[in-house]
């Protein structure tokens, strides 16, 4: 296939918005589109040379895996056993781990499902996945792993002419799953393959030729400007926590990509291809895959070891060092790898031989590190423990939290386990589940067990009245468990009181969750029932635990981990003054307030000595819920006495 300059320009349009996005994503707000352009690129670069080998008569299976083997594998590779390496020594065991198992998925090209399956409410943060990025390669060789073979097979004379019907039918049946997916399911929406198929299908349409000629001049120059007005509009105005994305949204930047690589058909210039075609704008498209494999793990592994964001002369710094080491990759690693003469059947299996050794070999490094947990003989025993601290979780979480349980009344009943004794409820988010092992202690030496009704980020308020179901699944869930849990507490005579507890900043304002909270609470005591109100205990930004255990790992200094009493107060107390004020003057609502239980007079700390308190930022795990258990009982003893029971 001829070399067309524009198309380098259009590489760097599309990887030049991922790279700011992931800088800062408020610079570039739609950067994140630069992946699907790529989609539609590879889809027409691809399905070119393929229709081309196919109408001549030359079409190989091999050659094409030899080409693509050629073309993904040395690069990928490189940045692979790099990342492993700087791994090694910056990642502490529990993290080493989960690398390995993300080493062992990108290189089979399975890395979309892997990330879909860690991305939850307690998973990794995006800085310490090095390899998140590979997501991307993983849908192209999905895709390309039945493509060639169903396009030889629709290129038969007799199924030709129904090609085009066959591919409109493809891409709708994948749009439609892509929409559902990024409304019901948005996690599974961005990663899953089969929502993603679509736009290298419309980069397929147009090396197929299934769109006019576009004869005059005038008509190209519109085509062209009209396709990089809708990828310009995309990366400045698109805000992915305003908007469903991928689904229908995506087809503004990929419609974008077709109707620019449409325009340059037939060597037409057209002033847009002009412009994409300037010499440093297609330098980056030339090096536009090693740009994309290396960006991420740079800014990541930056980002894992300063713990912010850079600012922008740090940015600019941290990319010229990028296009440095991409422009290497290319030069020595990608070009030398490449096939630039005829090949023959045995070159080309040595090739595709060559290639599956390299990534067994990145299987076997991803193999030793998850089977060994992360190569813990790399630390010392004391930290060792300490990582385990703050990994250990409440026995209930799974059960209770994440929802693993068909028998909630039994596996989520704690405390006393007498069933004549009086109990309480728990009714939560993660921030109530994080009180389980306190709560736990106090019940029984109370003599009363407690039920634990919590949904990971489903803050216990009263339901939404304006959920719809075009909202995703799990806001529908959400708001179903709230009226549930609601239903439950209200209705049962023997629940002496209820503890509240959850992380209202997350909903759409504080004004707007504590009236929803204030009309549970009405109902609530309205069946006469005290309400416990339960403040966050403090959040981290830096990470909390996990920021203690890779500092510790680093043989860093931890204040980085803390945060000054005057920050936390800032976060802290609004919302605390809004609980107090609800419970004001009312004998039946108590508020529990401990966030500055993990504070002196300067600063807040994630640890108490050498004893990590918390899982993450934002939640403690069982040591720090147990070091509020004394006052727990403060707490849960008054309320107790006001219930009678």
């Amino acid at each position: 296939m001829k070399y067309r300059a524009d198309i380098s320009g259009l590489r760097a349009l599309a990887v030049l918005p991922v790279v700011f996005f992931h800088f800062n994503e408020h610079w570039l707000p739609g950067g994140f589109v630069g992946v699907d352009i790529f989609f539609v690129i590879s889809g027409y670069l691809i399905t070119s040379i393929l229709v081309a080998d196919i109408d001549a008569g030359r079409f190989s299976l091999l050659r094409f895996y030899d080409r693509r083997v050629r073309r993904i594998i040395p690069a990928y590779a490189a940045v692979a056993l790099v990342t492993a390496l700087v791994g090694l020594f910056i990642l502490p065991p529990v993290l080493l781990d989960s690398f390995g198992a993300s080493l062992r998925a990108a290189s089979v090209f399975f890395a979309n499902r892997y990330f879909l399956s860690v991305t939850h409410y307690f998973g990794a943060a995006p800085d310490e996945l090095f390899l998140l990025h590979t997501w991307s390669l993983s849908v192209e060789e999905q895709f390309y792993l039945a493509w060639p073979l169903l396009l030889v097979v629709l290129c038969h004379p007799r199924l030709r002419r129904a090609l085009p019907y066959i591919l409109l039918v493809l891409m709708a049946l994948s749009l439609f799953v892509a929409t559902r997916n990024a409304i019901l399911r948005p996690v599974a929406g961005f990663y899953n393959s089969n929502g993603r198929f679509w736009e290298l299908l419309l980069g397929a349409v147009i090396a197929l030729g299934y769109v006019p000629r576009l004869r005059e001049g005038w008509r190209a120059e519109a085509v062209a400007g009209t396709g990089l007005a809708l990828i310009l509009g995309a990366v400045l105005f698109f805000d992915p926590t305003r908007m469903i994305f991928p689904g229908v949204t995506a087809l503004v930047p990929t419609l974008g990509a077709a109707l620019l690589l449409w325009a340059g058909e037939e060597g037409r210039s057209t002033l847009t291809g002009r412009l994409l075609s300037f010499g440093p704008l297609a330098g980056i498209g030339l090096i536009s895959y090693s740009l994309y494999l290396w960006h991420w793990p740079v800014i990541a592994i930056h980002r894992y070891l300063t713990y912010r964001v850079p600012g922008l002369f740090e940015a600019l710094a941290l990319f010229a060092a990028m296009v440095a080491i991409s422009a290497f990759s290319w030069r020595f690693i990608e070009n030398p790898f490449r096939r630039h003469g005829p090949s023959t059947t045995r070159s080309e299996w040595t090739s595709v031989g060559a290639g599956a050794a390299m990534l067994a070999l990145l299987v076997a490094i991803g193999t030793l590190f998850t089977a060994t947990d992360g190569l813990p003989v790399r630390a010392s025993a004391a930290f060792l423990k300490s990582e385990q601290t703050v990994n250990t979780f409440w026995r209930g979480r799974e059960a209770c939290l994440v929802g693993r349980t068909n028998d909630r009344e039994r596996d989520c009943r704690f405390g006393d386990p007498r069933p004549e004794v009086p109990y309480f409820v728990l009714w939560g988010d993660s921030q109530g589940d994080q009180h389980g092992p306190a709560l736990d202690a106090v019940a029984r030496d109370m003599g009363m067990g407690f039920l634990q009704l919590t949904r990971p980020g489903c803050a216990p308020i009263a339901p939404d009245p304006a959920a719809s179901g075009w909202q995703s699944r799990a806001v529908q869930d959400c708001n179903a468990s709230r009226a549930d849990a609601l239903k439950r507490i209200v209705d049962d005579p023997k629940i002496a009181f209820v503890v509240i507890s959850g992380r209202w900043s997350n909903e759409t304002s504080l004004e707007w969750a504590t009236g929803q909270l204030k009309e549970a609470v009405d109902r609530i005591t309205a069946a006469g029932k005290p309400v416990l109100l339960v403040a966050p205990p403090g959040v981290f930004p830096t990470g909390g635990g996990r920021c203690l255990v890779r500092r510790a790992f680093m043989g860093a200094d931890d204040a980085i981990c803390g945060r000054s009493r005057a920050e936390s107060d800032a976060e802290g107390t609004p919302l605390e003054a809004a609980l107090r004020a609800m419970a004001q003057d009312r004998s039946d609502v108590a508020v529990f307030a401990p966030r500055t239980l993990f504070c002196d007079a300067q600063a807040c700390h994630p640890r108490k000595g050498d004893v990590p308190l918390y899982y993450d930022g934002g939640h403690l795990n069982v040591e720090g819920s147990l070091f509020l258990t004394r006052a727990w009982k403060d707490a849960l003893t008054g309320l107790r006495s006001l219930s009678g029971k």
